[in-house]
């Protein structure tokens, strides 16, 4: 009889049964490259009133907040115009290189280290992205301050003798990895 409670104990145990105690699974987590951007104040306008604008030139001032950014790894964000500041009549256009275009990391920003930024003073041309910011590392939700400004110049550039009115031009900006 003791055989019999022994050999029963034994199979009740797992012993004579190759059942598994654990069984393991594979997690897979996929990480796509992700960027994007968007403006937060899309119109900018700087208005020459005063002698001091047309002799000194004039900035917007600090747009806090302008540019808002997202990307999973290291960026650059770039930035062209799609022609001279005109009113219509293109032998009075006022040619970019009277634009600067300043940009900094906002106060409300995530933290980031080793950022590049490239005032661009004249070096605008039409339709030829230019790198404005290139960071070292991906973020979430960066916000970076843009100042636009306007030389009053010499030669081309100056404002003098242009007819009174509005001068525009559209300003982009892309995203791309690095």
């Amino acid at each position: 009889m003791k055989k019999i409670i022994l050999i029963v104990a034994l199979l009740f145990d797992g012993t004579f049964f190759s059942k598994a105690k654990a069984q393991d699974a594979t997690l897979t987590v996929s990480l796509a490259a992700l960027q994007s951007i968007k403006l937060n104040t899309a119109a900018i306008n700087i208005n020459f009133l005063t002698e001091s604008d047309y002799a000194n030139g004039k900035s917007s001032g600090v747009i806090v907040d302008q540019i808002e950014v997202v990307s999973t790894g290291l960026f650059t964000v770039s930035v062209m115009a799609s022609g001279p500041l005109s009113a219509g009549d293109p032998t009075m256009d006022i040619p970019l290189t009277a634009l600067n275009l300043t940009p900094t990391l906002a106060s409300s920003s995530s933290t980031m280290n080793k950022q590049v930024y490239t005032t661009i003073a004249g070096a605008l041309d039409k339709g030829v992205p230019k790198a404005f910011i290139k960071t070292s590392s991906g973020t979430f939700n960066a916000k970076f301050s843009v100042n636009y400004g306007v030389t009053a110049g010499t030669g081309s550039v100056n404002l003098l003798n242009r007819p009174v009115g509005d001068y525009t031009t559209t300003i982009t900006y892309t995203i791309s990895p690095d």
